[in-house]
């Protein structure tokens, strides 16, 4: 059963991996000092929603990059309007 902390309260789910992944775990968990599996598939979640938010986040900025240089707008020019809107 793997727990997972969301807004102070522990959720249970269970998750079923292949014999590999499961024997990789253990392996993982034994070299690098992990306290349990559990401890180590958390952390693990947790990196690759980063890394994935990230992703979502870069796809983002280059939508927008490609917008603006579409209307040819200038790096300058967003800044002063960026200005502008500050005052």
């Amino acid at each position: 059963m793997i727990a997972q902390e969301s807004l102070g309260a522990t959720m249970e789910h269970k998750i079923t991996f292949s014999e590999k992944t499961e024997k990789d775990i253990k392996m993982i968990v034994d070299e690098f000092g992990f306290d349990s599996e559990e401890e180590f598939v958390e952390e693990a979640v947790a990196e690759k929603i980063l890394e994935l938010k990230k992703q979502i986040f870069f796809n983002i900025t280059n939508q927008v990059g490609a917008a603006l240089r579409s209307k040819r707008i200038t790096v300058k020019q967003m800044l002063e309007e960026f200005e502008e809107a500050r005052e």
